[in-house]
C-alpha cells in the first residue's frame, strides 16, 4: 500500500535524465536482504517444480539444470509477488514516467544457470531485441514511442561481468535499428550492468538489450515486472485468482489490470484510476 515512503522515493531529475538519455538508469539497495531471500526462495520453488518434471512449460520442450528458465505471468502465483509491484522506493518512479493511467501489462522470472565447463568461454552472438514484438514493426512514428518500462530486481550478485549480466546499449532506445557485427561479437556502445542482488534496474522498453551467458559459478536470477498504459494489451494471460484480487487496495487491484469497463482504460474515471485520486490527494499532481 502507498504511504509517506512512496512521496520521500519519487524520480529525481538525474534519473529522468538518465532514462531519457540512455535509456536506463540503477537504483541500489531498492529491496532490503530479507525480502530478497524470500523472493528467491519464492521462484527456486517454482523453477524446482518445473525441473523436477524435466519440462518447461513456456518453450513447450525439455529442460535441464543448465537450460535457461524463463517464467511469465507469475503475480498471480503468490501475494509476496503483488508487495513488490507497488515497492516504496521503486513505484513512485514509474508513475514518474508513465503518469496514474497504469498497468502491469507483463511480468516474468528468469534463471540462468551456469554453463557446463566445457562450453565455458566460447562466446556466440546475444539476442539483442526491443520489447513488445510486432509493436516495433508496426507503430507509425520514429523512434518509436516508449509506450512501457520494466523494473528488474536482481535476486543474485551480478556485480562482477561474466555472471549472466544484462547488457544494454546507451541511447540506443531512440534508434530503431541496430548494425550487429557479422563475427558475433558485441556492438558498439554494449555495456554490461553490474548489480549487486537487492538492486534494481528501471530500463525503457525501446533500448536495445541481452542476456549475456553465465560464466560462473553463481545462478542469475531477476524478477521483471513491467508497466505500461492501461489501453496496453496484455502481454500475459494475467491469471490472477479472485481471491488475491480481492484481498489487495484498489491501487494494487488498478496495478493488477482492474477497471470499471473497457472504456475505463481509454478515458478513465476516478474509480478506475485510484492511483490518481491517491496523487491528487498528496499533492503530487493538480486536480
Amino acid at each position: 500500500m502507498l504511504d509517506e515512503r512512496h512521496l520521500q522515493n519519487q524520480i529525481t531529475e538525474d534519473q529522468l535524465s538518465a532514462l531519457n538519455a540512455d535509456g536506463y538508469f540503477v537504483v541500489e539497495d531498492a529491496l532490503p536482504l530479507e525480502l530478497v531471500v524470500q523472493l528467491e526462495q519464492r521462484i527456486d520453488t517454482i523453477y524446482k517444480t518445473h525441473l523436477d518434471a524435466e519440462y518447461d512449460p513456456h518453450r513447450k520442450k525439455r529442460i535441464t539444470q543448465h537450460d535457461n528458465f524463463f517464467y511469465p505471468n507469475f503475480l498471480g502465483k503468490d501475494q509476496l509477488f503483488v508487495n513488490v509491484l507497488d515497492w516504496y522506493k521503486t513505484f513512485p518512479k514509474v508513475w514518474g514516467i508513465l503518469g496514474w493511467n497504469i498497468y502491469s501489462y507483463h511480468s516474468h522470472f528468469i534463471i540462468t544457470p551456469p554453463r557446463p565447463e566445457s562450453i565455458r568461454g566460447k562466446t556466440s552472438p546475444l539476442g539483442w531485441h526491443q520489447d513488445s514484438g510486432r509493436v516495433n514493426i508496426e507503430i507509425e512514428s520514429s523512434p518509436r514511442p516508449r509506450l512501457s518500462i520494466k523494473v528488474v530486481y536482481w535476486l543474485s550478485d551480478c556485480s562482477q561481468e561474466g555472471r549472466g549480466n544484462f547488457y544494454v546499449i546507451p541511447g540506443s532506445h531512440l534508434s530503431d535499428t541496430l548494425k550487429r557485427p557479422d563475427d558475433g561479437s558485441l556492438p558498439d556502445g554494449a555495456t554490461a550492468v553490474c548489480c549487486k542482488s537487492g538492486d534494481a534496474v528501471f530500463f525503457d522498453r525501446r533500448i536495445w538489450h541481452a542476456r549475456s551467458q553465465n560464466d560462473s559459478d553463481i545462478t542469475r536470477k531477476g524478477l521483471f515486472y513491467g508497466y505500461g498504459y492501461r489501453w496496453l494489451r496484455s502481454k500475459d494471460d494475467m491469471t490472477i485468482p479472485t481471491e488475491l484480487f480481492q484481498q489487495n487496495d484498489p491501487i494494487r487491484q488498478q496495478l493488477l489490470g482492474g477497471g470499471t469497463n473497457a472504456n475505463g482504460h481509454f478515458s478513465p474515471m476516478d474509480a478506475d484510476v485510484p492511483l490518481k485520486v491517491w496523487l491528487e490527494e498528496k499533492g503530487v499532481i493538480s486536480k
